[in-house]
């Protein structure tokens, strides 16, 4: 039986805005930041509790004796974390929340996806966004190369990710993350724009049949509307990903969805019917 409680992932390149986004959940009731154990320097734009700075030496005692869930080395600094702060946490707060690079993301949910309920959000933005904010804070033109030279291989692992969203407005970016994580716990769902009489049996089992494959398909588009997450584009998709137990990376998208009008009983027997 999986730890009572959600454990947020929030991935993205530097620069993209997890750290800000993180803090304003972290201002409401419920949540709580995991840290991370890092070998790197302080830095000033750091947040509060972000990282316990560590030696070199200490970080690879911690791996050899198995602390360390997982880790990563990012411009030849470690950064890493153990199972203990996720289980601990989650016995003082309905929410954890981790920022972590792509390959830490992969690792913690081979690992830990049995024990918890994750859910892992990317985050993404312009990469011309992204180089200005670099250097708005005060990065080196070399760091701000080797970081933007990650950005096309980040991208790339957005497949593997329960939501995308991208970062450009920071109050809308905060409500979105807020609602997912009600989701997450179980105390809202994904509704439909779509009448339910137009769903195909057919056409969910085979996207089920591609999923079983290891295939990719296209993002399931999202919509956040008067405070709910409306599926507008993608519910066969969606229903297929249940069906199979198969992630499809669901994608926030600004417009206002069609047909928002949803029979909450029926939609909940159909999700329940294709919920493995």
């Amino acid at each position: 039986m999986k730890k009572e409680g959600l454990v947020l992932f929030v991935s993205g390149s530097s620069g993209v805005g997890k750290n800000t986004l993180i803090q304003g959940l972290l201002a409401k009731e419920g949540y709580k930041f995991i840290s991370s154990y890092t070998t790197r320097a302080p830095r000033e734009s750091d947040a509060p509790n972000q990282y316990q700075y560590i030696s070199v030496a200490d970080f690879e005692a911690k791996i050899k004796s198995n602390e360390i869930l997982e880790y990563d080395i990012y411009n030849e600094n470690y950064y890493g974390t153990s199972r203990k702060m996720f289980i601990d946490g989650l016995n003082d707060a309905k929410v954890v929340m981790k920022d972590v690079t792509v390959l830490g993301h992969k690792n913690i949910v081979e690992k830990m996806g049995n024990e918890v309920n994750l859910l892992s959000v990317f985050l993404t933005a312009d990469k011309k966004v992204l180089k200005q904010r670099l250097t708005d804070r005060g990065e080196k033109p070399e760091k701000i190369k080797a970081r933007l030279e990650l950005y096309k291989k980040e991208q790339s692992q957005i497949p593997n990710y329960d939501f995308v969203i991208k970062n450009t407005v920071y109050l809308k970016s905060l409500e979105k993350l807020e609602k997912l994580c009600e989701v997450g716990l179980g105390n809202a769902r994904l509704l439909p724009t779509k009448e339910y009489n137009k769903l195909s049996a057919k056409k969910i089992d085979k996207h089920a049949a591609k999923l079983e494959q290891g295939k990719i398909l296209k993002p399931i588009k999202v919509a956040m509307f008067e405070g709910e997450i409306y599926i507008v584009d993608g519910v066969h998709r969606y229903l297929a990903s249940l069906k199979t137990g198969k992630n499809v990376v669901k994608e926030f998208v600004d417009i206002t969805p069609k047909n928002t009008q949803t029979n909450l009983e029926e939609w909940d027997k159909i999700v329940k019917a294709y919920t493995i």
